[in-house]
């Protein structure tokens, strides 16, 4: 069970470009000493930079000289680095954020908050006491409290949209990219915030690699794995619980999904309160290969 490591930033425009083009083509300068210059932050941002790298699923660790550890680049941070280099794609953003929530115990907060806490709108204190409330069940020996309220205020602001809008210089890029997926709000005014249950403009193949993370069984074997729309939207992990969505919801991004997917990777079957969800069987990093081949077809065509 961890926290922090993110220096208390959340994750900022053009950082984990920055992060991944250096990992993947200078690594061994991922941890020199003037690493932090050559990504333009300062030594905490360039420690949250690795930090986020690895627990977005873009890297892992590997054994380095001795007893050290060293990240090198992940399938699907290879597949990023390929075909969304800038990090523009909106589908990119939902599966690294999906793969945060699934991390567990590495990054507590993100995966206490979407599959545990249960409230849709809330001040900070009281998510911040529920954690800890959590956290001191679960362990004898608890993180300090300013730890807690550090790793709370990072998540919230990785994903809240601050209403009303705030006057911001256009060239000052400290806004979270993850708020562009529509997670959650934050009244400023009030100081709630509100957690959006309601359907998202999801990609199909986003549905897909959900599934795949949380459900062992749907990247194994052959042919096709179903799963009822009830355990997909309740389950730990996966796509109720990392989109936000109620069961109504789910069956319809699902419904979208399979008129979307020409190759019927995704298909919905089953009658009215006993509808399933009917999918190929891969890897999750094929569900995003899939993804990103249908968004090179369509500009294609579109051009």
């Amino acid at each position: 069970m961890k926290f922090s490591g993110h220096e208390t930033f959340a994750i900022r425009e053009g950082w984990l470009h920055k992060g991944l083009k250096l990992l993947i083509k200078e690594p061994e300068l991922l941890y020199d000493e003037y690493v932090a210059d050559r990504l333009g932050v300062g030594k905490n941002m360039a420690r949250s930079i690795r930090h986020w790298l690895e627990v977005t699923g873009l890297a892992r660790r590997v054994k380095g000289k001795g007893r050290q550890t060293r990240l090198e680049e992940t399938e699907l941070g290879r597949l990023v680095y390929e075909r969304d280099l800038y990090f523009v794609d909106i589908g990119t953003w939902y599966a690294l954020h999906v793969n945060l929530v699934n991390t567990g115990g590495q990054v507590f907060t993100w995966s206490w908050f979407f599959n545990d806490f249960s409230h849709s709108r809330f001040e900070r204190s009281m998510c911040r006491e529920r954690l800890l409330r959590q956290v001191e069940n679960l362990r004898s020996r608890t993180p300090s409290e300013k730890t807690i309220e550090r790793d709370v205020a990072c998540l919230l602001q990785s994903y809240a949209r601050v209403i009303p809008a705030e006057d911001k210089d256009p060239e000052d890029a400290l806004e979270c990219p993850f708020v562009e997926l529509g997670l959650l709000s934050y009244f400023s005014t009030s100081k709630y915030y509100q957690v959006h249950q309601g359907e998202k403009e999801i990609p199909t193949h986003l549905l897909g690699y959900a599934l795949s993370m949380a459900f062992e069984e749907a990247r194994t074997g052959k042919d096709t794995f179903d799963i009822s729309v009830r355990e997909a939207a309740t389950h730990e992990g996966g796509p109720g619980k990392a989109f936000v969505l109620t069961s109504e919801s789910l069956l319809s991004l699902a419904l979208q999904a399979e008129n979307a997917d020409k190759n019927k990777n995704i298909q919905v079957d089953g009658l009215a309160g006993n509808r399933r969800i009917r999918i190929r069987r891969m890897q999750p990093v094929d569900w995003m290969r899939n993804h990103y081949d249908m968004i090179q077809w369509r500009d294609q065509h579109a051009a």
